[in-house]
């Protein structure tokens, strides 16, 4: 069963995934600004995970995000002609 639960909760996560991309690349074209939509989107994860974590938990997690900053892929967009 626990098997069960981890599939259920790695498509919860795409299909959550997939939603917020899909706001944030709708955003990017309002704007025309993928920085502006790009900061405004980690500051309110930054603040999220403040409310939830612990101060220290908070500074790993940022640890963390440094640490693991060069596995970050780019978005990939087909190019049409």
């Amino acid at each position: 069963m626990k098997n069960k639960n981890l599939n259920y909760k790695e498509m919860e996560l795409t299909i959550l995934y997939e939603e917020l991309r899909d706001i944030m690349l709708d955003n990017v074209l309002k704007c025309n600004d993928a920085q502006v939509v790009a900061s405004t989107m980690v500051s309110l994860a930054f603040r999220l995970y403040k409310t939830v974590l612990t101060d220290g938990d908070y500074k790993d997690m940022l640890k963390a995000v440094i640490k693991n900053a060069n596995k970050t892929e780019p978005f990939v967009f087909r190019k049409l002609h």
